[in-house]
């Protein structure tokens, strides 16, 4: 049974921005004879207030509506709740499982080594769509990247894709910085490759190829000198076959 698509997603979760690409990467998964079920996770957002978990809670379940899809919201907010075996029930056989943002450090060290991530992976690994959005998406690499000027900027993601950090929002909080310098604010470890994904913009993976999808750009600033792709340049379909780090899909995280 094939993989899923994977979706790294800049900003933008649950809009009508990025209604395209979640209808997209539901589809995916009801190929794969995945329910119409849309699973949403703000687990990210667990160390906020109950009104920031009801705002995603509510935003969710108004795409799902737009796409036609049942919507899961999982109450996972710190370790104790991933470690109720209910929620592993809830996720099987969903089309698209997603993380919103928030605290990345938090969200995969609430994941981390559980049975309920195992699953997760599991589902994707027979189908089901996997996406991620601001911290969502950075917990998907081995590294979480964070200024190094900033105290205890060294996190570890979940690695999803191995030697991979992502910066999302990048070109609202990153694009203006020089290269050179956005190199020593982040990539302290020169096997990790870094990347920043703009606003409401996604680099997806999708039948082992990838492609830059949304509004805006992927940046690959972590390259001397730094190489952009964008979702109307031919060169996009380049990070398959020139950047095989990214290729690389581990068995498990």
């Amino acid at each position: 049974m094939a993989v899923g698509n994977l979706a790294l997603v800049g900003s933008g979760e649950y809009t009508l921005e990025m209604l395209s690409l979640e209808s997209e990467l539901i589809e995916s998964g009801r190929r794969n004879n995945k329910e119409k079920v849309f699973v949403q996770f703000a687990t990210a957002a667990g160390l906020e207030s109950k009104e920031s978990i009801e705002y995603w809670r509510t935003l969710g379940a108004e795409q799902a509506q737009r796409i036609g899809v049942e919507q899961k919201f999982i109450e996972v907010f710190n370790r104790e709740d991933a470690t109720d075996s209910k929620w592993i029930k809830e996720i099987e056989g969903a089309s698209l499982i997603y993380f919103s943002g928030g605290n990345p450090k938090h969200l995969a060290e609430t994941l981390k080594g559980t049975l309920l991530w195992e699953k997760i992976i599991s589902e994707f690994k027979t189908g089901s769509s996997l996406a991620g959005c601001s911290a969502g998406a950075m917990m998907m690499g081995s590294d979480i990247a964070f200024p190094v000027l900033r105290k205890n900027h060294v996190s570890t993601g979940l690695a999803l894709i191995s030697k991979l950090a992502v910066l999302p929002h990048y070109d609202r909080y990153f694009g203006k910085i020089p290269n050179l310098v956005q190199n020593l604010m982040f990539n302290r470890n020169h096997e990790i490759r870094v990347i920043g994904i703009d606003e409401n913009t996604a680099l997806v993976r999708e039948n082992g190829s990838w492609k830059c999808q949304g509004l805006g750009k992927v940046h690959v600033i972590s390259e001397k000198p730094s190489k952009i792709f964008g979702n109307k340049d031919r060169k996009s379909t380049r990070l398959n076959s020139s950047h095989e780090w990214i290729s690389r899909m581990p068995s498990s995280a």
